[in-house]
């Protein structure tokens, strides 16, 4: 027996106040499975709440499109678009950052593409009050739609629950 399986047996003996016998380590077992933890539950988030705010973003997105079909030549005063902060949909994501809304594992996301839109549509009105239409309107057909429908889809994803 060496000196450290005799200082074990000792504290142990003390410990338990019965003669333990320690013999040398059995071969190591594989470790157990680590238990299976379930996801924790999505919060509880209020659909009418994620309603209103698709639907500021889609009253956005039609103010977006009268202000890109505007003529640019005309001394008329093209209308101001909120920007990503002042949308209703930003004013509801701030609103929300620290709600059950926030709380959702794809609210990061949804912020992110939100920022990402807007910066898309910001770049398309640029292009297209510079005269480039045609880049503005690839633009707005490629990467502006995909960020578009992927931002419903993540507002959609919320409102399901």
């Amino acid at each position: 027996m060496n000196i450290k399986n005799a200082l074990l047996q000792r504290l142990l003996a003390r410990w338990s106040r019965q003669s333990v016998t320690i013999s040398d380590p059995s071969p190591a077992e594989p470790p157990a499975a680590a238990p299976v933890l379930s996801p924790a539950p999505a919060p509880q988030i209020d659909r009418l709440e994620v309603q209103g705010a698709i639907i500021e973003h889609l009253e956005w997105c039609v103010r977006f499109n009268e202000r890109l079909s505007r003529e640019r030549h005309t001394d008329q005063d093209l209308p101001d678009l909120p920007g990503a902060d002042d949308s209703g949909l930003g004013q509801w994501l701030k609103r929300s950052r620290d709600g059950a809304p926030g709380q959702h594992p794809l609210f990061a996301d949804l912020e992110r593409e939100h920022q990402r839109f807007h910066v898309l549509a910001d770049k398309a009105l640029m292009l297209a009050d510079s005269g480039h239409m045609h880049l503005a309107s690839t633009l707005l057909n490629t990467d502006f739609e995909r960020s578009r429908a992927r931002l419903l889809d993540i507002l959609r994803t919320l409102q399901r629950g």
